[in-house]
């Protein structure tokens, strides 16, 4: 529990949240934020290390789409995810998932999410490769220990499994 915690926890991801009150606009179905070509080109070469054949997206995120999914989809960042996830990094290595469906507003999570999770629909499957400017940046993020769990300008992978969208 304390994993999936510290996957929703993190203080900017409240700023986040906040903006998807009952006062704001919700039409938005994700920012503009493009990664830098540097970091894109990084997360290319760590895909072609390990194999990986992904599609690019305009922001600068790969993904693979194992299961399109067939039913509702994601209509702005307030969406209600309910997901199993694996998170890591590309040598294998995990910091956070979940084996049950987990449920938190689409706008809460990382930018990578916001451009992933919409490219499926209820019942999908998708592989999100994320460079650092649509992840945590450059800054650590630290579990309640303090022992930095993601280190700072990490390349992420994400294993979504969607439930349903509300």
């Amino acid at each position: 529990m304390k994993k999936i915690a510290l996957f929703l926890s993190f203080p900017f991801l409240v700023m986040i949240f906040m903006s998807c009150s009952k006062n704001s606009s919700c039409s938005a179905v994700d920012t503009n934020k493009v990664a830098p070509a540097a970091e894109i080109a990084n997360l290319q070469d760590s895909l072609a290390k390990y194999g990986i054949e992904a599609t690019q997206h305009p922001s600068g995120i790969f993904y693979k789409i194992i299961n399109p999914g067939s039913g509702g989809i994601v209509s702005n960042l307030c969406t209600q995810v309910s997901a199993t996830y694996w998170g890591g990094f590309f040598d294998g290595r995990s910091f956070d998932q979940s084996s049950s469906p987990l449920t938190f507003t689409l706008g809460a999570t990382i930018v990578g999410w916001h451009k992933g999770i919409p490219l499926v629909k209820e019942g999908g499957e998708i592989e999100i490769y994320i460079p650092p400017s649509l992840g945590y940046g450059n800054e650590d993020m630290k579990d309640n220990n303090g022992v930095v769990v993601i280190p700072k300008n990490s390349y992420l992978v994400f294993k979504v499994k969607v439930v349903k969208f509300s």
